[in-house]
């Protein structure tokens, strides 16, 4: 297989090319979606930048069979941030931001024939600590052969 960088783009495609996503973004926010490939202590998001997600890749679980694959378990994380000044529609629009996400990921769980599977873990959000920006932080497992 090729290199999870190949995946990477396809995760970064996948989410910005996603209909019922892209058109949720311009629903609730009246903007298109930003999706970028970054590490999170390196980049400075403006509020004319949102709402974005980040994509990472913090580690790798590496499986070696003998002269025969070299398997990972890559986590992936997605760090998906929103602005919105009225702090009573915040929850109710974390939530769904979340679940269009999972959605987009979940159209093709295999990435194209990249991977051998995509499997969403856990979530966290920054329970409303820097209103009006709001932020969540999903992991997903990416499994990939090399």
């Amino acid at each position: 297989m090729a290199s999870f960088t190949s995946l990477i783009d396809h995760i970064a495609t996948t989410l910005q090319n996603n209909a019922p996503l892209t058109s949720f973004c311009d629903a609730k926010w009246g903007k298109a979606l930003s999706v970028l490939k970054a590490f999170k202590q390196r980049i400075e998001i403006n509020l004319n930048d949102l709402p974005v997600i980040l994509i990472t890749r913090p580690s790798l679980e590496k499986n070696f069979l003998v002269n025969i694959t070299r398997d990972g378990a890559h986590t992936v994380r997605l760090y998906a941030g929103f602005h919105q000044t009225d702090w009573a529609k915040a929850l109710n629009e974390m939530v769904e931001f979340e679940e269009k996400i999972d959605d987009a990921l979940l159209t093709d769980y295999t990435r194209g024939g990249l991977a051998i599977n995509t499997i969403p873990k856990s979530s966290v959000n920054d329970e409303g600590e820097f209103h009006p920006v709001y932020f969540i932080v999903m992991e997903v497992e990416i499994k990939h052969r090399r």
